[in-house]
Order: structure tokens, then C-alpha cells, then sequence
């Protein structure tokens, strides 16, 4: 381990490193990293950071008539967060949804009144708490209903913040891009393109047609946010999945034994993002999650993503 001043010089020289690449002025890639509640525990935590842009908490939860509930948004995680940010230019949102949290969205903006409560819950929330802005991540809309409901929520949500200098993000699902006019009310989409569902699936076509698909759905290129998992996932058969930070170090694990294998982590998997990111012009990178990275600086892919992107 190194010592946390050296820490902070990294990521001071990374920054300036960046800033020379795209000049004065430009926008930097985005580095967006989120942070599920169950990962901060204690308040004493310190942030590794390694050039990342935006932190997201994960997560709240809405109910079917557009009420919020934060709970999991805990004391802990916001003090994280505004550690996060002191440390440098680091938005810090806040996430609402998610795998098994979502699944009142549907009833959330179905009518108007839904949807301007749920509006005003999310954005009087952000504010009193002195986040950057939302990430809103519904697993998944169906249908032509839900789409359009799905987008006036989105209009109306996305007004609101843009007055009070917020932003919103939305995380999508790697073969479920929105509607095209959903897209001028969305600053950032973070791509949920973690591994192929289907084991025999090329992975690098995988990536390559996810790309495609959302950029012919008429997204801008850098708002395009290209999705890691931090962890490996067996291919088919239990879909087990281990974090990068067993799989290396002192008391590094190995995978299990499995007939199918494993998709790809580590370097290599952060490699192929880099590289497309680059190819296509994206916005950057987005990591399912910080907790699956490892502690120690000479095997985090949160820095190894950093550098690459710097270069």
C-alpha cells in the first residue's frame, strides 16, 4: 500500500495529465463509478478515487404512486460522498431504481400527478442533500406505454434539475436504448454492458453492436457511457460471480471450476472498453462498482481505466 498523500499526487498528475491531452477548456472523459449503500458501512471510509468524474449512490427506491423512499441513500454514504468530492472535480449523485428496485416505476410515472411527485420527491431530495443530480436506472420499460410515460417523466424531471444546475443520467440496458426524444433531456447514459447473456455470444461483438445500436437510436456519441463490471461472471450454468479484489493480491482466490468459463475482468476487460471508447468517440467509462475493486493502487482497475483513458 502507498501512503495517502501519494494517493492524492496520483491523482493530481493524472488530472493535469488529461487536461494537456483535450486541452484547456475540453471536456474531460467521464469516469462514472457507483456505490451501493452496502458498501459503506462505517462514516471513516477513504475515498479511492483515481480520476473519477462522477460518483453515484445507489440507491433509492419509488413507489407505485411516485413517493420515494431513501432510506439506503444511509448518513454513511453521503458522507462518502462529500469526502468524494472534496478530494476533486467529482459530481456526486444519486441513483433511484435498480435491479429488484425498480419495479414500481411502471405505476410511478404513469399519470401526471404520479409523475410530478415523484419529480418533486427527487429533486427536493437532491437539493437538501447538495448532490450534482440523479441517475435514474428503471430495469426495464416495456411496451409503447411505458416508453412514453417513461419520457414525459424524463422531460419534466430534467427541466426541473437543469434549473437548479443538476444533471441526469440514466442507466440503460445494453440492447434497450430509449426513445430518440428522450435523449436531449438525458446528459450522460451509463450502458449497462457488462458481459453477453448468451454464452456463446463473441464478446467483443457484444460490445461493438451495443455501441451501434444506441448511436443508430440517434444518442450523440459522448454521451455515450461504456459499462465495466468489476467482477467476473460464469458464461452459463449458475452465473456465479466473483470480485476482481479475490482475484488478486496476497490472498488472491482462483475462479471456480466451471464448464462454461468465465467472462472476462480485469485489465483486459477494461482494455476492450478503452479501445472502443477511443473508436467511437464516447463519453467514457462508467464501473459496476466500486466495491469490486481491489484496495491495493497496483492492481486497481479504477486506475488502470484512469491512465488509459489519459493517454
Amino acid at each position: 500500500m502507498i501512503a495517502d498523500p501519494m494517493k492524492n499526487l496520483f491523482c493530481i498528475l493524472l488530472l493535469l495529465q488529461m487536461g494537456a491531452l483535450f486541452g484547456e477548456g475540453a471536456e474531460k472523459p467521464v469516469i462514472s463509478v457507483y456505490l451501493p449503500d452496502y458498501r459503506v458501512k462505517v462514516g471513516d471510509l477513504k475515498p479511492r478515487l483515481y480520476g473519477t468524474t462522477h460518483l453515484v449512490l445507489f440507491s433509492a427506491k419509488p413507489t407505485e404512486e411516485g413517493a420515494v423512499d431513501f432510506c439506503r441513500i444511509t448518513p454513511e454514504l453521503l458522507a462518502f460522498g462529500r469526502k468524494a468530492r472534496d478530494t476533486g472535480d467529482v459530481k456526486v449523485t444519486f441513483c433511484v431504481g435498480g435491479w429488484g428496485r425498480g419495479n414500481a416505476f411502471a405505476g410511478a410515472v404513469s399519470t401526471a400527478e404520479n409523475r410530478n411527485r415523484f419529480v418533486d420527491a427527487l429533486v427536493e431530495f437532491c437539493e437538501s442533500k447538495q448532490l450534482d443530480g440523479i441517475d435514474i436506472d428503471w430495469e426495464f420499460p416495456k411496451g409503447n406505454q411505458e416508453h412514453a410515460d417513461f419520457a414525459l417523466f424524463l422531460e419534466a424531471l430534467s427541466g426541473k434539475l437543469r434549473s437548479v444546475n443538476c444533471i441526469l443520467t440514466v442507466a440503460l440496458g445494453e440492447s434497450r436504448p430509449l426513445p430518440e426524444k428522450c435523449w436531449p433531456f438525458i446528459d450522460q447514459v451509463n450502458l449497462m454492458s457488462y458481459q453477453p447473456w448468451w454464452s456463446k455470444t463473441d464478446y467483443d461483438t457484444y460490445l461493438s453492436d451495443s455501441i451501434e445500436l444506441f448511436l443508430k437510436s440517434g444518442l450523440p456519441p459522448e454521451k455515450l457511457i461504456l459499462g465495466v463490471g468489476f467482477f467476473a461472471k460464469e458464461k452459463a450454468g449458475k452465473r456465479r460471480a466473483v470480485s476482481w479484489k479475490k482475484l488478486v493480491g496476497e490472498n488472491a482466490v482462483s475462479l471456480p471450476e466451471s464448464e462454461h468459463g468465465f467472462w472476462p475482468v480485469g485489465p483486459e476487460a477494461c482494455d476492450l472498453r478503452l479501445k472502443l471508447i477511443k473508436e467511437h468517440g464516447l463519453g467514457g467509462v462508467m464501473v459496476w462498482d466500486y466495491g469490486h475493486d481491489s484496495f491495493e493502487p497496483e492492481h486497481s482497475l479504477l486506475r488502470h481505466l484512469s491512465a488509459g483513458l489519459a493517454e
